[in-house]
């Protein structure tokens, strides 16, 4: 059986989970302080204690005290339920639109892994967790022709199908491109840093004119042949640095 080589690598740096979460818990905790920071407690705890009072045998009352009694710990229920607040409508709005995001960044996940296996890229096409964000990788086979900057008709496609999934957030979103370590010289690419700027440029403006995604969310950088994430050395080694790399950066544009 095939295994499945399409996972999720742990973060190198691990301690970043533990402190989001953390971030996450001292902020709904702020929520929940806020929101009963104006709950009368003395008033529930008079509640509390006629009640006590009207139910317990040893304190009689007759049925008047024990209706006295109900309505005024129905009354003091009723101040104590209108003094508590909800949480506040900016957190609410902010905590909805958190949501929103990781959902949708959720699906742009499952629809890269989907696409990998459909397309036998698993080995290629590989999500990772980083410092700036979502790092998908994305092999140069599925994008781009040998040497070139032009995108092939399958990149379109898978573009195509990108770019809705892309519009639902407002993160911002970097385009890498690299290459391997053979030196290219054309009219139109001196060098590997042109080649490797270019295909980055490709891949935004197709997004941008085709599709119309706001440019200021994207970044473009090329680094040519100096950040490797295999060996030079052989061709499987070669094919894994020639790639496009979309971030899913942690910036949201809208902050």
């Amino acid at each position: 059986m095939k295994r499945n080589k399409f996972e999720v690598p742990r973060t190198t740096q691990p301690w970043l989970v533990t402190f989001a979460d953390l971030l996450m818990v001292i902020l709904i905790l702020f929520v929940l302080l806020y929101s009963y920071s104006d709950t009368d407690f003395e008033s529930v705890t008079d509640s509390f204690q006629n009640h006590n009072r009207s139910s317990s045998p040893e304190k009689g009352g007759g049925d008047g005290a024990a209706g006295s009694n109900e309505e005024k710990s129905s009354d003091d229920e009723k101040e104590s339920s209108e003094g508590e607040n909800t949480v506040p409508e900016e957190y609410e709005d902010q905590l909805e639109e958190m949501i929103k995001r990781e959902k949708h960044i959720k699906e742009i996940l499952d629809y890269v892994k989907t696409y990998a296996v459909e397309h036998d890229l698993e080995d290629k096409m590989t999500v990772t967790p980083t410092e700036k964000g979502i790092e998908v990788v994305l092999p140069e086979i599925m994008l781009f022709p040998s040497g070139k900057a032009d995108l092939i008709k399958e990149a379109e496609l898978f573009l195509n199908d990108m770019a809705p999934l892309i519009a639902e957030i407002s993160n911002i979103i970097e385009i890498e491109g690299h290459t391997d370590n053979r030196p290219i010289s054309t009219e139109r690419f001196p060098s590997n840093w042109d080649l490797s700027t270019a295909r980055a440029n490709v891949v935004i403006r197709y997004l941008t004119e085709k599709h119309k995604l706001d440019p200021d969310r994207f970044k473009a950088v090329g680094y040519g042949e100096y950040q490797p994430i295999s060996s030079n050395d052989t061709d499987e080694g070669r094919s894994k640095n020639r790639r496009v790399v979309l971030i899913i950066s942690n910036e949201d544009i809208s902050k």
